[in-house]
């Protein structure tokens, strides 16, 4: 098992409108949380969802990098993370749509690399098979 949790997904929309799915705030909103994300270089912003045991529902982020309409990059730091992760997004256009390439790295420790790396792996994996293709598909 590596260290980071890497998906590769594959959507029938042109690239543009993936994109947009993955750098607003609106579109966040809808697919994964409540935000108050904007595009711009070390913008810091947070996630809110409903807290859990040992989580209270704040992800604090931090844009670290973007290249329209290809690669988003920012720091992802909440529950027993106690430093920030990593979120990749690239995009690359094809024929036929569009290939997502997303990689959340930098996980230390022993819970957070298996325990905190699986809860995330389990919801990303969702998030990006079945939330984000609802809305892409609207």
């Amino acid at each position: 098992m590596g260290k980071d949790i890497r998906i590769q997904r594959f959507y029938p929309h042109p690239i543009d409108k993936v994109w947009t799915a993955i750098s607003t705030s609106e579109a966040l909103a809808e697919w994964l949380m409540p935000n108050d994300f904007k595009l711009e270089k070390n913008h810091e912003f947070t996630f809110k969802t409903k807290p859990q045991p040992g989580f209270d529902g704040i992800v604090k982020c931090k844009v670290i990098d973007f290249q329209i309409p290809s690669k988003l990059q920012f720091t992802w730091q909440g529950g027993p993370l106690k430093k920030p992760t990593l979120v990749s997004f690239e995009l690359q256009a094809t024929n036929e749509g569009t290939n997502l390439h997303f990689i959340h790295s930098g996980f230390e420790g022993f819970i957070n690399q298996y325990i905190v790396r699986f809860i995330l792996g389990s919801g990303w994996k969702g998030l990006l098979k079945t939330s984000i293709k609802k809305y892409l598909d609207k």
